[in-house]
């Protein structure tokens, strides 16, 4: 389950604002969905993942018997 902000909260706020945790929600929600995205939500996906990138990007750990591999949103 997420909590945070949803996307449309979102809309008119530049992703340098964003929380890396809301960056990377919603890129892992766009990127399952990135074959049904129209021009626009393709340009907002690349952006997102732009931000991330300059942010540092995701950490490289796969996870182990004591935490995941995936960050967990809440």
């Amino acid at each position: 389950m997420y909590i945070g902000r949803k996307f449309d909260e979102l809309d008119n706020v530049p992703l340098s604002e964003w929380d890396m945790k809301e960056l990377l929600y919603h890129h892992d929600m766009m990127d399952d969905l990135v074959s049904y995205l129209n021009t626009q939500g393709n340009s907002r996906h690349k952006q997102i993942i732009a931000e991330i990138e300059k942010r540092g990007g995701r950490s490289g750990d796969r996870g182990a018997w004591d935490h995941s591999s995936r960050i967990i949103y809440d």
